[in-house]
């Protein structure tokens, strides 16, 4: 077996046992295998022989077949998780970073996936090189509670004087799911800390920096690639790309959304989603749904009819799927002129179901987002142009 072939096993064996929330010493206290044969397979260092391989997908549910398809589909694909372990050096450490980005509540002035800054004197243990995952403090999340939203790494550090240091971060960039404390952070398994408390009180240091094992910076990677839809090829451009997208969707600023590769890829859609989202506080406009599966961020002025909107969060809304999908197509619209009420089309009472459906929402205003309020300009765009008019 080539060495790329035993990292192919090691990564796919690595992301099943993470899909089971299943931590390594599980795995060992119920099979016959150390913890270093099982570390240094996962991380591609050493070959599994057959009956250890029979042994693993027993232990997690797999058959020979389901195992291999997912090989193959690993193999055309590379997801979040592995490219970051082929950046990860072996002597880097792990941290959790809190952040409230630029704000005038924040006294280090942090900017995300740019700058980062601390005083050594309350924690000394970051260095170059080091790997972090964002965290939004519940002070100053817009859910009203903590959540995680993105990584990167450390890069060069300077010294401002009083113990003060300032880091340039390198290869950071938005998860295109956000990790919430509720959907799916209440469930993860820990390695650094064991987690006592329901409400996580005191589980991450009070000022702001929490030293995590490896296994909680990957497993945390692993829980946002489960829930990619796009089946994104990441590598280091990808990565800086999906930084700049972020950093637009704040600023306003005009970028590319079309990356040029063997598959045309909407390279945005998933960060703006999950920036709109968050603004809405993870609920629907309209019907109040928060369950995340349900939730759409939907274009007022469609993607495709104008590329300088395709990035502004004010071009979009954050709806449940039935009423994105009868706002795409005309059903129903908001009026600007009357405080965004939602209208329905006449087509809509020509079936019962979907009247009965809609009808309970007819004059609701728009419930406003915390930031970035939708444009009258396109409101006024989808009542001309897309709604079917009553």
């Amino acid at each position: 077996m080539t060495d790329q072939l035993a990292r192919q096993f090691g990564h796919s064996l690595y992301q099943l046992r993470v899909s089971k929330n299943v931590s390594r010493q599980t795995v060992v206290d119920h099979n016959e295998i150390s913890l270093n044969a099982l570390t240094s397979i996962e991380n591609g260092q050493a070959t599994p022989k057959l009956e250890t391989l029979k042994m693993l997908l027993q232990f997690y549910g797999l058959s020979f077949p389901q195992f291999f398809s997912q090989l193959e589909d690993n193999e055309e694909s590379s997801g979040l998780n592995q490219t970051l372990r082929s950046l990860v050096k072996a002597d880097a450490r792990f941290f959790i970073l809190d952040t409230k980005g630029a704000t005038k509540d924040n006294n280090y002035q942090d900017q995300d996936f740019i700058t980062y800054q601390w005083n050594e004197r309350i924690f000394g243990k970051v260095r170059e090189g080091d790997w972090f995952i964002y965290r939004r403090p519940a002070s100053a999340s817009k859910t009203g509670d903590f959540y995680f939203f993105g990584a990167g790494q450390i890069g060069r550090l300077t010294h401002a004087g009083n113990g003060d240091i300032k880091a340039n971060l390198v290869n950071a960039f938005p998860f295109e799911h956000f990790l919430l404390k509720d959907d799916d952070l209440n469930s993860f398994q820990w390695h650094f800390k064991t987690r006592t408390r329901h409400d996580w009180m005191h589980f991450f240091n009070q000022y702001g920096m929490t030293r995590i094992d490896p296994d909680d910076f990957f497993g945390l990677i692993a829980l946002v690639d489960s829930h990619s839809t796009q089946n994104t090829r990441y590598d280091l451009a990808t990565l800086r790309e999906e930084q700049e997208i972020y950093r637009t969707i704040q600023t306003g600023a005009d970028a590319p959304t079309e990356q040029q590769s063997l598959e045309t890829q909407r390279i945005g859609q998933g960060v703006l989603a999950e920036i709109v989202k968050s603004n809405y506080t993870f609920h629907c406009a309209i019907t109040g749904i928060s369950t995340r599966n349900f939730l759409v961020a939907s274009h007022i002025i469609p993607w495709a009819k104008d590329p300088t909107r395709r990035l502004d969060p004010t071009n979009v809304i954050c709806l449940s799927s039935l009423m994105d999908r009868a706002f795409d197509q005309g059903f129903i619209t908001f009026d600007p002129a009357h405080n965004n009420r939602l209208v329905l089309a006449k087509v809509v009472h020509e079936d019962r179901r979907l009247e009965e459906a809609l009808k309970p929402f007819s004059r609701k205003p728009l419930e406003m987002p915390i930031r970035a309020r939708p444009s009258a300009e396109a409101l006024q765009y989808h009542n001309d142009v897309i709604f079917r008019g009553n």
